[in-house]
């Protein structure tokens, strides 16, 4: 296999097992591995895994975002390609004729499966922590932050713009889960499976902590924002390099990665943007129920529901901090009485509850 000289999305989708990965989850020429060694290619192959989503029938799905992406991408290599050579040699015409062919394909494909606004579907990019398996594919095209709660616990509040994909069930050793654009984290304390999110060029390693990721494919920085905890940051290593470098950091530090130096900077005085929920103070000192659930609503975007003639008297003395959000409400909860429970119903909180001990 020749995948060291791809130098165009075309060549990977020429490539019978890089399909066979995307459209499959069978990752038997190993490019997980591979594409974390070959940073420089990392973009291609992305490109070449849109299209294939786009235009494979079989393929089990895409975001609406992803496909909108890929059936742009497309028009616009076609259309460069037209231009660019001409005339075309007659051993590249059924490129360009196969292109819009697809094209085509994968425009009525994409009519007539687009999904709603914002909803996740399943895709075939697995990951290394679960190869075979198939992802979930979130796509924010929304204008409001998104909430995502992810099977092992944890929380991740998706800006606008935002791409991610992680496994319906994680590995036994490990979480992992990919970013493009910008995402809070907070994540469920295990220190057996380390908790790793991958964007385009580093990866960033937790046990239990809440931090910020804000890695937009078109900016020229990945920046880093931890609120709790502590966090490990390294670059994807290229192939044939030294070990990567690799940044702790504690709570309120942050750390960009510049991606034209392939440098970590610690800006000493960088403005962090002020996200409601990285500044907000959960510890509560006999506090009412009603004001701690305002509280974790304006934080996460949900609606609570409760009884509120049951609850108007309870007081709680708690501390939320470096909790996700399902272990908060499952904290309040506990903490009201053992007969006060909860329910999730997409970003609606039904509280039921006989009244507080």
């Amino acid at each position: 296999m020749q995948r060291e000289s791809y130098t165009t999305v075309t060549q990977f989708c020429d490539d019978a097992l890089f399909r066979d990965w995307v459209i499959t989850g069978r990752d038997h020429a190993g490019w997980v591995q591979w594409l974390e060694a070959n940073a420089d290619k990392q973009r291609l192959a992305q490109e070449a895994r849109y299209l294939i989503l786009a235009i494979g029938s079989e393929a089990p799905g895409a975001t609406a975002g992803e496909t909108d992406q890929a059936l742009e991408e497309t028009w616009w290599r076609i259309h460069e390609q037209e231009h660019r050579v001409r005339p075309l040699a007659l051993a590249n015409w059924w490129r360009v004729a196969a292109a819009v062919l697809l094209f085509a394909l994968g425009l009525g494909w994409y009519a007539s499966r687009r999904q709603a606004p914002g909803t996740d579907v399943a895709v075939s990019r697995p990951s290394a922590a679960s190869p075979g398996s198939r992802d979930i594919g979130i796509y924010n095209d929304s204008r409001v932050p998104r909430l995502v709660n992810l099977e092992d616990g944890s929380t991740i509040i998706l800006q606008p713009g935002g791409k991610l994909s992680y496994p319906r069930k994680f590995a036994a050793q490990k979480r992992e889960v990919h970013l493009s654009g910008e995402a809070f984290f907070e994540v469920s304390k295990n220190r057996q499976r380390p908790f790793l999110v991958y964007t385009n060029d580093i990866v960033t390693e937790v046990v239990g902590t809440s931090f910020r990721i804000k890695a937009a494919d078109d900016q020229p920085e990945v920046e880093v924002f931890v609120k709790t905890g502590e966090v490990h940051v390294r670059q994807i290593q290229p192939k044939g390099s030294k070990a990567a470098e690799n940044v702790v950091l504690l709570p309120n530090q942050s750390v960009s990665y510049v991606k034209s130096s392939n440098l970590f900077e610690k800006p000493e005085n960088k403005d962090i943007p002020k996200r409601a929920i990285e500044y907000l103070n959960f510890d509560f000192s006999d506090a009412p129920v009603g004001t701690i659930f305002s509280t974790l609503e304006s934080a996460y975007g949900v609606t609570i529901d409760y009884p509120h003639d049951v609850l108007r008297d309870c007081y709680l003395s708690t501390s939320l901090s470096d909790e996700p959000l399902l272990s908060k409400l499952k904290i309040v909860c506990e903490s009201i009485s053992s007969g006060t429970q909860f329910r999730m119903e997409g970003n609606h909180v039904i509280v039921e509850s006989t009244g507080c001990n």
